[in-house]
């Protein structure tokens, strides 16, 4: 056989081999419109399985067991699928923050919007979602303060009315409660990060972290 028989069953094989995994990504997308995530997964598994570093497979792999609730298996796909090179790999780091947030891996998540913000500065729905969960923080960190305070303050009125035990009565001015004010350095320094396309989010400011935006294959 010559050296051009041989390249061309090379390539013959390559472009089979290709089609192969093509036929499966699209099976695997039916799947997935219809809603059978396990039967997308096991799609995608099919591919992974002779082709462990398919960025595509690897991130819709991801992207199926989100919607299976397996949110550790989702992690892993979608770190697999940033690691490769391709077009997925700021997608992945904004699903990857997502599985971390439905986790309750509050942290991670943020580390990984920003890292999809650094990748992607025009990403909206990252900025969006990194912002939704600061403001969570900042209004947790400002209800906690203000019961800190309540308690403080019963804690000295009682101290009071010990001390006052046996005296006749006096006026005492009550202390004013701060409660209700929101801290916008968080959104302003999520602002700051977005500043290059001078990305503001729309809608209103009592939406909820929930409501994230995400990313399909």
């Amino acid at each position: 056989m010559s050296k051009w028989s041989v390249c061309l069953v090379f390539l013959l094989a390559v472009t089979a081999a290709q089609a192969g995994v093509r036929g499966q990504l699209r099976q695997g997308g039916q799947f997935y419109e219809d809603q059978k995530y396990g039967s997308a997964l096991n799609s995608y598994n099919t591919i992974l399985k002779k082709h462990p570093d398919n960025q595509r497979a690897l991130f819709n792999a991801g992207n199926a067991y989100y919607r299976l609730n397996e949110y550790t298996q989702a992690e892993e796909m979608y770190q697999k699928a940033a690691s490769e090179e391709g077009d997925l790999s700021q997608s992945a780091l904004y699903n990857l923050g997502n599985a971390y947030y439905r986790a309750g891996n509050t942290e991670k998540a943020i580390e990984s919007y920003k890292a999809a913000i650094l990748d992607n500065p025009q990403d909206k729905e990252a900025v969006h979602n990194l912002q939704l969960i600061l403001q969570q923080q900042q209004q947790n960190q400002d209800n906690q303060n203000n019961q800190d305070n309540q308690d403080q303050n019963s804690d000295n009125q009682n101290q009071q009315n010990d001390n006052n035990k046996g005296q006749a009565p006096q006026d005492s001015q009550q202390n004013q409660d701060k409660s209700g004010q929101l801290d916008k350095n968080a959104a302003d320094r999520v602002m700051a990060m977005a500043k290059e396309n001078e990305y503001r989010r729309s809608g209103s400011s009592n939406q909820q972290p929930d409501q994230t935006v995400e990313k399909d294959w």
